[in-house]
């Protein structure tokens, strides 16, 4: 299944790595004094209600800071080397009702992410978009013939225009019950087949917008397909801006493709799967903004042989806020874009499959005592899977997981659900495969690749899951970011790669539930030279 050269040889040389510190905000602090940020204002619980706030804090020892302004926003913090106080001005005219504020930086001396606690406020301002629910049809409802949509709509003066659509048609406009004013009802005809997808939307007359929480419903006897597992060497993770270049840019897509094809310039097996983000980038969103192109370029990858996965965080800034029970939402929303996108394009436009990468262990929460998020965690994937069944789609799901999700002190024994294992064994059985992040720069040793997706694989073969084990490979420059180089194959390069990867195939090539290599990420792939003693690089 996985022909490669096994026959090649490599000796490594060791790398040693001075840290040089610098000046630095909060290094006026002692060096027993551990690092820290805090926002000092404003404090929990406090009522805004003018247009914008300063919000204030303390730093020691840590840098890069940003405060995160709810789940969507990322605000940059200038900070003085000189001082352990910083301030920002936050603009709230787009805010009203509860808001989360964190602030996110690096530990100055590791380079390890650190967070302030969260503080909750409220803006007291009225709502400044519609809130828009889809009462009927309920998900999973049998439809017979045309559906009958039934809208509640909250925070709509009069002039606001309420539609609704069914796989990604033409928006049809909504009228108001009578004596009702906050339910709507539309009829949406059109033929369609097996499963279809409806979205709702409400527009103020000022251009705020709600959008409703999609529904999937069905035709009566409607098959729900099961998905089906394939070899997905060698996967290739393309994140934006880069995958927006690719969609709507021909030349950019060329590139990649003659990157994907390319297997002569460093000895290398082809890339034969794409995994797409599809993140919102550049204030556009491909899934919806994008459709046409995003179609096209699938359509193009098909063509060529690939297979093309749709890439999803969690719907917010930073992405793994996604795994918060608070906005989980928004990760559902995000997962549910892809749905209905295949739902409105033709069989050769749909992505077959989704990647998630929700990386909840970069939160704060993750380290609290008695943290519920692992099993939070857990909830989300157990309902992005349930989505992709109420869809009626045979897209795979399979979440990115670190390689320590079955044995680091946080992950070795979660209780969900009344059953108690490692994490990474719950995930397995909720998903159709896995992306371990196997980020090492050997193969061999306990610490290197091999070793650390062992359990993973033998676990997946007692499930009788084969195909379903996805090891991924780094090769970012990763200077500054608190991990050690090896973890990453940047400072080694491609021909070091190859090598060890040779050793990955003569481990698992044979086995059921190996389902190949991937590469993280695009970029970096590009950048990263045979070696950089006699450096070759993709032409």
């Amino acid at each position: 299944m996985f022909g490669r050269r096994l026959s090649r040889l490599l000796f490594v040389p060791v790398l040693l790595i001075c840290l040089v510190m610098g000046t630095v905000p909060g290094a006026v602090a002692r060096a027993d004094v551990s690092p820290s940020i805090m926002i000092t204002s404003p404090t929990a619980g406090a009522v805004i209600a003018g247009d914008t706030v300063i919000v204030t804090g303390t730093v020691v020892g840590a840098d890069r800071l940003q405060l995160m302004v709810g789940p969507e926003r990322l605000v940059p913090i200038t900070t003085d080397p000189s001082s352990t106080t910083w301030s920002v001005e936050v603009t709230l005219t787009d805010l009203s009702g509860p808001l989360e504020l964190a602030v996110r930086g690096r530990d100055a001396a590791t380079f390890a992410s650190m967070w302030s606690p969260f503080v909750a406020i409220t803006i007291d301002r009225p709502s400044v978009r519609p809130g828009v629910v889809i009462t009927s049809p309920t998900d999973g409802a049998t439809i017979r013939r045309a559906v009958q949509a039934e809208l509640t709509v909250t925070d709509a003066p009069a002039g606001t225009l309420v539609q609704a659509r069914l796989n990604g048609g033409a928006w049809r406009r909504a009228v108001a019950v009578p004596g009702q004013p906050d339910q709507f009802r539309v009829t949406l005809g059109g033929a369609w087949s097996g499963h279809a997808a409806v979205e709702a939307r409400a527009i103020r007359p000022d251009g705020a917008t709600g959008v409703a929480a999609t529904r999937y419903v069905q035709r009566p006897g409607a098959a729900v397909p099961a998905p089906t597992p394939y070899v997905q060497d060698r996967a290739l993770w393309v994140w934006e801006p880069a995958a927006y270049a690719a969609v709507l840019d021909p030349a950019a897509r060329d590139l990649l493709g003659r990157t994907l094809d390319d297997t002569t310039t460093f000895d290398s097996d082809p890339i034969t799967t794409i995994y797409l983000g599809v993140g919102r980038y550049a204030g556009s969103d491909l899934t919806t903004d994008h459709r046409t192109q995003l179609a096209e370029f699938v359509r193009w990858a098909r063509a060529r042989g690939y297979h093309v996965q749709a890439t999803v965080a969690g719907g917010t800034q930073p992405p793994a806020l996604g795994a918060l029970p608070q906005y989980q939402h928004l990760a559902i929303a995000e997962f549910d874009k892809v749905l209905t996108y295949n739902l409105a394009v033709a069989p050769e436009e749909r992505f077959d499959g989704i990647n998630v990468d929700v990386e909840p262990y970069l939160l704060p929460q993750w380290k609290e005592t008695a943290t519920q998020l692992p099993q939070q965690y857990l909830d989300l994937l157990q309902t992005l899977v349930q989505r992709r069944d109420d869809s009626g789609q045979p897209v795979l799901v399979g979440p990115a997981i670190p390689r320590w999700f079955d044995s680091s002190t946080c992950c070795a024994s979660i209780t969900w659900h009344g059953s108690t294992k490692p994490l990474s064994d719950h995930v397995q059985d909720l998903t159709d495969y896995i992306a371990i992040m196997d980020y090492r720069d050997t193969a061999d040793g306990s610490a290197g690749i091999i070793a650390q997706a062992e359990h993973e694989l033998a676990y997946a073969n007692a499930l009788g899951k084969p195909l379903s084990v996805v090891l991924g490979v780094e090769t970012k420059d990763l200077t500054g970011t608190g991990d050690p180089e090896t973890v990453t194959f940047w400072e080694e390069g491609r021909t070091h790669l190859e090598l060890e990867l040779d050793k990955v195939y003569a481990a698992f090539g044979q086995d059921p539930a190996f389902a190949g290599i991937a590469l993280h990420h695009y970029e970096s792939l590009r950048a990263l030279p045979s070696s950089w003693d006699d450096p070759i690089f993709y032409p």
